[in-house]
């Protein structure tokens, strides 16, 4: 249910439609819209309607991206309405709508026990279009989420660079509402970046009082509504998908999602530059009667029959000169 109600905004009064929660950023998709449409309730959409709340073909402006401190903490702004954001002109308090604390799907009050939790994840793209719901990894937790304004979420230490950006997604899950979800992507970024590799994100499954979890690297959980769904809810009201450990999310970051003892291979300065790495000629065997060979690489500056000018020219010793000089000749 929506509600409709009126606040003082920069002199005017303009109506504002309050009713869910959703994350407020210049780099969320669909952030320069009517202040409202990103945070409609999602049940039962088609999957171009609920995959990024219908917002891919809506970017963030001028190159917007949210900056994701590996082993530290970002902070990111939740309301009910973009005028109910900083962003939106307010000044004070940490309520996401202090108008209609039912949009936050917790009780009223809000009731710790019915927060259900919210969710960071990535996809290692640069491009919206190619993400797909499989190839997003959850890193990081916020179990008391939607109860705040301003929320806090850890960032693993040792995520890997994007390649320019990558594509988040913040995801939430409501106790007293219908049967549904919230999303909403933005472009994204890891400063502080380590090299450790993400495993293959496996699908989460109900694990209550810690028992049969999935661990290691987990997706998003898409249920309640069309297409590319990956949990099958079992209908029971108390037992909705949540981002809390009787899903098997502990709250924080997830530290879990990496492959054990990989790290991402470091270029060399040529593969940097599009160049082919250097190939070592290995040593040639020396027979069984004769000494040792030893291989030597000369750079060879002048020109001559038999050595052209600055080439490269390994040559193997054995027990006397053998090398290229100025003029070619071999001594």
């Amino acid at each position: 249910m929506q509600k409709t109600s009126s606040i003082f905004f920069f002199g005017a009064l303009l109506p504002v439609v309050m009713g869910h929660i959703g994350m407020w950023h210049p780099s969320v998709y669909g952030f320069n819209g009517d202040g409202y449409s990103i945070v409609e309730p999602l049940s039962n959409k088609g999957f171009d309607k609920w995959w990024m709340h219908g917002q891919t073909n809506n970017p963030p402006k001028n190159g917007a991206v949210l900056e994701l401190p590996a082993g530290g903490k970002v902070t990111i702004e939740l309301a009910c309405n973009k005028a109910q954001t900083s962003f939106g002109g307010r000044k004070d308090g940490n309520d996401p709508c202090p108008p209609d604390t039912p949009s936050m799907h917790a009780g009223t009050p809000v009731k710790d026990n019915l927060l259900r939790g919210c969710a960071l994840a990535i996809a290692y793209t640069n491009d919206i279009k190619k993400a797909k719901p499989e190839d997003f990894t959850v890193f990081s937790v916020n179990q008391k989420c939607v109860k705040n304004r301003y929320t806090d979420f850890q960032v693993p230490t040792g995520m890997p660079a994007c390649n320019g950006k990558c594509i988040c997604a913040w995801f939430w899950q409501g106790q007293e509402s219908a049967n549904e979800m919230y999303m909403n992507g933005f472009d994204c970024t890891i400063t502080n970046p380590g090299k450790k590799v993400l495993s293959k994100p496996q699908v989460p499954t109900e694990c209550k009082n810690g028992n049969g979890c999935v661990t290691g690297a987990r997706q998003p959980m898409y249920w309640a509504n069309n297409g590319s769904q990956n949990i099958k809810f079992s209908g029971d009201y108390f037992r909705k998908p949540a981002y809390n450990d009787n899903w098997g999310f502990k709250d924080g970051a997830q530290n879990d999602i990496f492959e054990a003892g990989s790290l991402q291979q470091t270029p060399s300065a040529e593969e940097e530059d599009g160049q082919e790495p250097p190939v070592e000629t290995p040593a040639p065997e020396a027979p069984a009667d004769g000494p040792t060979p030893v291989t030597v690489t000369v750079t060879v500056t002048a020109a001559g029959a038999d050595c052209p000018a600055a080439e490269t020219v390994t040559v193997t010793k054995r027990g006397r000169s053998n090398r290229c000089e100025h003029g070619g000749k071999r001594n």
